[in-house]
């Protein structure tokens, strides 16, 4: 019989305006492989580079049987390729992603139909964290980092993703002279001063949170009696781990100085390369997949997934991409998997934690596939 496409973009819409962690992780294995498949295969029929990598595999899309037969791409592969499936005229944005000194940064092209597919998937996400209600935000950022362009940085876009929740949005950093980043401190206390006593919404990364605000405001014996202040942060957690800072400690600090409960402290987990796919901590501190994504951990080794208590290397899949073949990109985080379908908060499907960044190795076999032919 003829191959009956799927109409896959109704199936994304359907999972992004669905709840969001209901489905048991068999059911989701299944809808998701099926749209995966799909996608897939018409990304390769577009993207010549992408295309040779699934002929060289040797396991077309209709051979896959589960979410962790879907192949990989390590995440470095876009740092030295630009892949994209869409035409240049189609890409309205160009996500980059942040880069040490000698590094180049992720090239992640964005047409309409991904931009507006990850701002309604992240505002799904966090809706069932935060509730329908807009509220005054607090960036523990400066405002340059979420400027308005054609390129946007990782902190930009999860600046501009979480100020969708905004009822008003102020800045609670201001760049030096020199170029750094210091509090300012007159614009915290007015914020505060404010808005403590109603439910507020503050974001930044890890490690900008804990140097650039929390520490400070210790050194000045400052809390501020925001009861229902809710803080979403993310990354940084190699540089806290130097500094001997646990989870536990960085949340119950965060939480003194806020004047909150500990658990009104989400961590969440996301990539440049897949905006709009973030893994957020529930009650029990445990990160869960949204319906319209999955993570697979797996071994160091033989890339085989782990068994359930047993650490190993993110992958993370995400049905979102439709410019660019970010399906399927394995991480250079560590993870451990806890359990499928039984977390304590109530939440279905495959929960795990990220436990520390990996030390960078090369990518062997994928970079040479797509290098074969210059026309990316």
């Amino acid at each position: 019989m003829p191959h009956e496409p799927l109409d896959i973009d109704q199936q994304v819409e359907d999972l992004i305006r669905g709840p969001q962690y209901a489905l048991p992780q068999a059911e989701k294995d299944r809808v998701l492989l099926d749209v995966l498949r799909e996608r897939c295969h018409k990304i390769a029929l577009v993207c010549p580079a992408y295309g040779r990598f699934l002929d060289r595999l040797g396991t077309p899309p209709e051979t896959w049987r589960s979410l962790a037969d879907v192949p990989l791409l390590p995440v470095a592969m876009f740092k030295h390729f630009f892949l994209t499936a869409v035409p240049p005229s189609e890409i309205v944005r160009e996500l980059h992603s942040s880069s040490t000194s000698g590094q180049r940064p992720s090239r992640i092209p964005i047409d309409k139909t991904t931009a507006f597919r990850q701002t309604r998937a992240l505002a799904s996400i966090l809706k069932e964290h935060l509730g329908g209600q807009r509220r005054p935000y607090l960036v523990l950022d400066a405002a340059e980092s979420a400027a308005a362009g054609d390129t946007l940085s990782a902190r930009g876009a999860a600046i501009r993703g979480v100020g969708n929740f905004a009822s008003q949005t102020f800045f609670a950093l201001r760049k030096t002279p020199e170029g750094d980043l210091e509090s300012d401190w007159p614009a915290i206390e007015d914020f505060f001063r404010k808005y403590a006593a109603q439910p507020i919404l503050l974001f930044g990364f890890t490690f900008m949170v804990w140097t650039r605000f929390v520490e400070r405001a210790e050194e000045r014996n400052l809390q501020f009696n925001a009861s229902q202040a809710i803080l979403l942060h993310s990354g940084g957690w190699k540089k806290l781990a130097a500094r001997a800072v646990s989870k536990e400690q960085f949340n119950r600090r965060t939480a003194a100085v806020l004047g909150c409960s500990p658990e009104a402290i989400l961590d969440f987990y996301g990539m440049i390369e897949q905006v709009g796919t973030v893994f957020v901590d529930c009650a029990s501190g445990n990160k869960h997949a949204p319906a319209f994504a999955d993570v697979v951990i797996r071994r160091p080794h033989t890339l085989e997934p782990v068994a359930v208590g047993e650490a190993g290397i993110i992958e993370v899949l995400s049905t979102l991409p439709a410019s660019y073949p970010g399906q399927a990109i394995l991480t250079e985080d560590q993870g451990v998997l806890l359990g499928v379908d039984d977390c304590p908060c109530g939440r279905k499907g495959s929960y795990f934690r990220f436990t520390k960044r990996i030390e960078q190795a090369e990518a062997r076999g994928c970079g040479d596939t797509f290098a074969q032919a210059r026309e990316i």
